[in-house]
């Protein structure tokens, strides 16, 4: 236990090094960041790519549809597809901030970890998990905290971080599919088809945030029956096709508002023909006006 902890003692000071400001940090290994906040935060919308977040300090909440994930120091989350959810930091301050560490997904690579693994086993070792959700937490372990540990060293010198930074992924990969874990996220990978559809379903509304969509398009675009459809994305995503597509819209709505547009700017470019419908939504949904943004 205190090797770990000495570990994770290394993790948050590899982090903090790596975090020169509040909030998300995109490293110069593109597929790389980290994230700091010095206070608790309240829940917020937020919209989380696909990734795999490795907590060192502090303590974040998740709300997603009805279900909410906890996950602090010596944790770590994974979002497969893009998640809009609410978040709310529940510890963190100036002395101890709040620090994880971010790796992207990339499921194709994955899926080719996965697919590696089977050829040498013969067959899955792991049990199957019978859990399709898109996002899960998990304990970290040392077998995840020491890649993890290598890939914040490797952005100390440039060379290492081109030459190494995928391989020391592929690795953080590989040791979370034999995680206790790893069960969810092969039953996923393995839903392959159908994950590919939500995916797609999930890429045209990001793709097309200013035309408005139905479940019955979408179904049809991706070649399933309106019900089979809707059920598989609820399962995956947690909340309904037109619940998502809200949601991403209300979000890039928020963004375009901090870039300097105007609530009616923002709310056309987003698909929102009426700016009192706009506006009702937004403070609905952020709970606050456009204006207050």
């Amino acid at each position: 236990m205190t090797y770990q902890t000495d570990k994770l003692k290394k993790l948050v000071a590899l982090v903090e090094r790596n975090a020169p400001q509040e909030g998300t940090y995109v490293t110069d290994f593109k597929k790389f960041g980290t994230f700091k906040s010095s206070s608790r935060h309240t829940k917020m919308p937020s919209y989380y790519d696909p990734a795999i977040i490795m907590v060192g300090q502090g303590k974040k909440r998740c709300f997603i549809g009805n279900q909410t994930y906890e996950y602090g120091a010596g944790d770590y989350l994974i979002s497969f597809l893009p998640m809009s959810l609410d978040v709310e930091i529940v510890e963190a301050s100036p002395d101890k901030p709040f620090l994880a560490a971010g790796v992207s997904i990339d499921l194709i690579r994955l899926a080719d970890v996965l697919l590696r693994m089977e050829r040498v086993e013969g067959d899955v070792t792991k049990p199957v998990s019978t859990d399709p959700s898109g996002i899960f937490s998990a304990p970290l372990n040392d077998n995840l905290l020491d890649p993890t540990i290598r890939l914040l060293e490797a952005l100390d010198n440039p060379r290492d971080a081109v030459i190494l930074g995928d391989l020391i992924v592929d690795e953080i990969y590989y040791r979370i599919l034999c995680d206790e874990r790893g069960g969810d996220l092969r039953t996923f990978l393995q839903q392959r088809g159908q994950i590919q559809r939500v995916a797609k379903a999930v890429q045209y509304i990001q793709q097309n945030i200013n035309k408005p969509v139905s479940v019955e398009e979408l179904a049809e675009m991706v070649h399933m029956s309106r019900t089979s459809f809707y059920e598989k994305f609820k399962e995956v995503m947690h909340v309904s096709p037109l619940q998502y597509a809200k949601e991403v819209k209300l979000l890039k709505a928020q963004t375009l508002l901090k870039e300097g547009k105007n609530a009616s700017e923002a709310g056309y470019l987003v698909g929102y023909n009426s700016p009192a419908q706009f506006s009702r939504e937004y403070k609905r949904h952020f709970g606050f006006a456009p204006s207050a943004t």
